[in-house]
């Protein structure tokens, strides 16, 4: 693979740095609101001892700490991100962390019983070639495994009709002109039937919200985030975003989350 290595175990040293920290938060709390449904569908999937698996957008590493408990000293899983430090704390001789970026960095032919990536395709401004390589990678019979998000659904609620709407639509503007797809779990579909796999099928799954959860906070996070941007083009104030900060930590609401679409197909023999 076309990509830098990094030790099991070696852990990044650094000083303290908010924005990286900040960051790593978001990125577990993604985690827990999405491990659940994804550790579910790869259990469906057969995941077992001796597998070959890539794990492209391997964040702060949950799914491939699974993966790699689950195929074993007699298996394999390469935990690929472009912030690949993250990794350094999943301690296992059959699982490789590597620095990648699937945009340029070539993937091994015909390598992997299993390819899952979870909200990485959809950020991606050339989608269909980022699709085709994960395929290449694929061993003869080996299963695409990717999700992605449709935005349409965040926020809904019991609490208004309009719950938290306006930030929604300023947020997801603002990150689709930046090159995020909001309907990017259809588009996996679509990308993975002209790919030409076979036994295709998608699914979507949501996600109810309790204010001030852990789950909460990678939409308090979220829109921590952006406010920058936001407040500098106008889109949304200051205040209201503090206001929307409040309601997201208020334990009496809930809403829903996106949909993420899990998209699966075998790559023919």
């Amino acid at each position: 693979m076309t990509a830098d290595a990094i030790p099991a175990g070696d852990v990044k040293e650094y000083v303290f740095d908010p924005a990286w920290e900040r960051e790593t938060e978001r990125l577990r709390t993604n985690e827990s609101l999405w491990d659940p449904g994804t550790v579910e569908r790869l259990e469906r999937l057969g995941v077992t001892e001796g597998w070959s698996v890539l794990e492209v957008g391997a964040g702060s590493g949950s799914i491939a700490h699974w993966l790699g408990q689950r195929v074993g000293p007699s298996g394999r899983v390469v935990a690929a991100d472009l912030a690949a430090d993250r990794l350094g704390w999943i301690e296992a001789p059959h699982v490789e962390v590597v620095r990648t970026d699937i945009r340029s960095d070539e993937l091994p032919a015909a390598s992997f019983d299993l390819v899952h990536s979870r909200m990485v395709v959809q950020h991606l401004e050339d989608r269909p070639a980022a699709v085709a390589a994960l395929v290449r990678a694929l061993k003869p019979g080996g299963t695409l495994f990717l999700e992605d998000t449709d935005s349409l659904t965040l926020f809904r609620s019991s609490v208004s009709e309009d719950f938290l709407q306006d930030i929604r639509v300023a947020g997801y503007g603002l990150m689709r002109r930046s090159g995020h797809e909001p309907r990017g779990g259809h588009f996996d579909l679509e990308a993975v039937l002209e790919a030409g796999l076979e036994d295709v099928s998608a699914e979507g799954r949501a996600v109810l919200v309790y204010g001030g959860s852990e789950q909460a906070r990678h939409y308090q996070l979220w829109l921590e985030f952006l406010r920058p941007r936001l407040v500098a083009e106008g889109l949304v104030d200051g205040a209201r975003i503090d206001e929307a900060l409040r309601e997201m930590a208020d334990p009496a609401h809930r809403w829903l989350s996106q949909v993420l679409i899990s998209t699966c197909g075998r790559r023919p023999l």
